[in-house]
């Protein structure tokens, strides 16, 4: 399990604990600063040579082998930065109203395809089931049934990549951006073209029941974590300053690192969200997996802990809770937002199997995704918080505490 990540507020530093901040990779968040002044202030606080993320046409991340470079991610007001423990020590001395946050660099995972068992058939009623035409997912979120495809509108998947070679993704338009370095946006784990599949497969796919949802949507594919669906919090920062600067309506995250009940949301993350979601772009992130229901319901994972992001339970196939699913609790802010399907989700995989069958919040994360796009399309002018809104208030409602579930199930347009 990842320990939870402890964040530094540059606004408490002193020159005591300034000695906190560990040299290496670490983020500076600023406070509503422009680009040229963000970059003199590193220039001259640390003596730090800084670039931004247009400045490469391929991966930014050997750049930062060496103490003393950075990238700002200027649409975010966020630096990756590597420090010696001078420079570490300058950038802390100098906190002031320019720097909200200075954190060292974090690891993060997308949680890994599991399965769960079912119950006798007997045990409950209004089971739903995959059929020869559909998966049960779509027909518990009304997408068999809506008119729209998510047509001119951008969905980034921010995972392990996606098989570009799949015969579902075949003459798809895909634009992709590896932000691992060594790796092309290639997926050889499976998590990326699972959750890509889920949100964007076809309509008529090669082989089996229909298990994607806006197929007409653009498919832009930021690869962030690693073959073992690890990463770091630069990856996926420097996915989602891509996503916002190529205007992607819809931002899936299938990733997160576990918390206790007790810790806050990191602000770092949130103010990303919350910058993301001013530029137009909704970002969504799995509750996680760490529950025992009904005897231990673990807290919604960071980030999306976050009040900016949509935190995703999941569902089973009587839209019962999943009891895996993480949940809110009394005296903290993190609640799930939405729920979906999440439970013996069927979608595409790399390889010659070319299908997979996966259960988790991973798997619910990008049927909010793919429902969010159908929105979008529904309404034009609804995006970021206003999408946000639109989500969560065409949710069914459902039997269980919204701690639990949030607004509910999410439901495509007709």
């Amino acid at each position: 399990m990842t320990e939870p990540r402890r964040l530094i507020s540059a606004a408490s530093l002193s020159c005591d604990a300034a000695e906190q901040v560990p040299a290496g990779r670490c983020l500076l968040l600023f406070r509503d600063v422009g680009i040229c002044a963000a970059v003199d202030f590193l220039r001259h606080a640390a003596g730090l040579r800084i670039a931004l993320p247009t400045d490469y046409r391929a991966d930014f991340r050997p750049m930062l082998a060496a103490s003393g470079e950075g990238i700002l991610f200027d649409r975010l007001g966020v630096a990756l930065l590597n420090v010696d423990a001078d420079q570490a020590r300058a950038l802390a001395g100098r906190a002031d109203t320019r720097m909200d946050v200075l954190a060292p660099e974090q690891a993060v995972r997308g949680a890994r395809l599991g399965s769960c068992p079912l119950r006798a058939v007997g045990e409950e009623p209004c089971r739903l089931a995959d059929t020869a035409g559909a998966t049960w997912g779509l027909q518990a979120t009304g997408v068999l049934t809506s008119h729209y495809s998510g047509r001119g509108i951008r969905v980034a998947i921010l995972d392990s990549g996606l098989q570009l070679a799949h015969p579902d993704f075949l003459g798809r338009a895909v634009i992709s951006r590896s932000f691992v370095p060594g790796l092309s946006a290639a997926d050889v784990n499976g998590h990326g073209t699972f959750c890509a599949g889920v949100a964007c497969g076809p309509e008529r796919p090669c082989e089996g029941p229909r298990y994607g949802i806006a197929f007409g949507a653009d498919l832009y594919v930021a690869r962030v974590l690693d073959d073992d669906a690890g990463g770091t919090d630069g990856n996926v920062l420097a996915g989602i300053d891509w996503a916002v600067r190529n205007g992607c309506a819809v931002i899936s995250m299938s990733l997160g690192s576990p918390v206790a009940v007790e810790d806050s949301y990191a602000q770092l993350y949130e103010q990303v969200a919350a910058r993301a979601l001013a530029a137009g772009s909704l970002l969504l992130a799995p509750a996680g997996n760490e529950s025992q229901r009904p005897e231990l319901i673990a807290a919604v994972q960071q980030p999306a802990n976050c009040p900016s992001i949509v935190a995703v339970g999941a569902v089973d196939q009587t839209l019962g809770v999943a009891p895996f699913s993480n949940g809110g609790h009394a005296g903290s802010a993190a609640r799930v937002g939405v729920v979906a399907p999440g439970i013996a989700i069927h979608s595409a995989a790399p390889g010659t199997s070319r299908y997979q069958t996966g259960s988790g919040t991973s798997m619910a994360t990008p049927f909010v995704a793919g429902v969010a796009a159908l929105l979008a399309e529904a309404h034009p002018n609804a995006r970021g918080a206003a999408l946000r809104a639109v989500l969560q208030q065409t949710c069914r409602s459902l039997d269980a505490p919204p701690r639990d579930v949030g607004a509910g199930l999410v439901q495509a347009p007709p």
